[in-house]
């Protein structure tokens, strides 16, 4: 009978419980207002990260598919003005040593890709594109008859003004957009 309650006993133990419940309170407040500021840290960085990208995407690396993790690939870059006259897409005879110093390097082995890039800048005459690729072409047929049509497999892309290496179209830098890229892949 020592267990039965009294009216001075009663059965719950209420005097505990407050605590207990306030300090459960306490910690899902905490857990609630911890993961919250982790949400809106998150998000921020990822707007952060956006306004970047599309500020300044000359600062954001961006692995290109094509030679990522390629340590075999051969690279020349060459300025159209010393290939070509403006507006033309035949090569100057003083520019076949430079690139015959460039046929010289190319590997020896068969097989091998042989990408030729042209790119040019915004001219306003509207054939960027068209020239762009004429240009190639010519370093192409000219490469080829040095090495071989049949020992490499070519490739000739004209990306007229799309890809430019500055932005801006000052005369110093609008001299790096008009170039001619050749890629050696393996």
């Amino acid at each position: 009978m020592a267990n039965l309650p009294t009216p001075n006993k009663s059965l719950d133990k209420s005097s505990d419980k407050p605590s207990d419940v306030s300090q459960a309170g306490s910690l899902a407040v905490k857990f609630i207002f911890r993961s919250a500021l982790l949400g809106v840290s998150a998000i921020a960085g990822i707007v952060i990260g956006l306004a970047i990208a599309v500020l300044r995407p000359d600062v954001v690396w961006q692995p290109s598919s094509n030679n990522f993790l390629n340590y075999k690939k051969q690279q020349f870059t060459l300025s159209a003005d010393a290939l070509f006259e403006v507006n033309k897409a035949t090569i100057r005879t003083e520019s076949f040593r430079l690139l015959d110093e460039i046929a010289a390097q190319l590997p020896l082995a068969a097989g091998k890709k042989v990408r030729i890039n042209g790119h040019m800048d915004v001219t306003g005459a509207g054939n960027e594109l068209t020239l762009s690729y004429l240009r190639a072409s010519a370093v192409k047929e000219y490469l080829a008859r040095l090495r071989g049509e049949q020992t490499y497999y070519w490739m000739v892309v004209g990306y007229g003004a799309s890809r430019p290496l500055a932005s801006s179209v000052a005369d110093s830098n609008g001299k790096s957009n008009r170039r001619i890229e050749i890629f050696v892949d393996d």
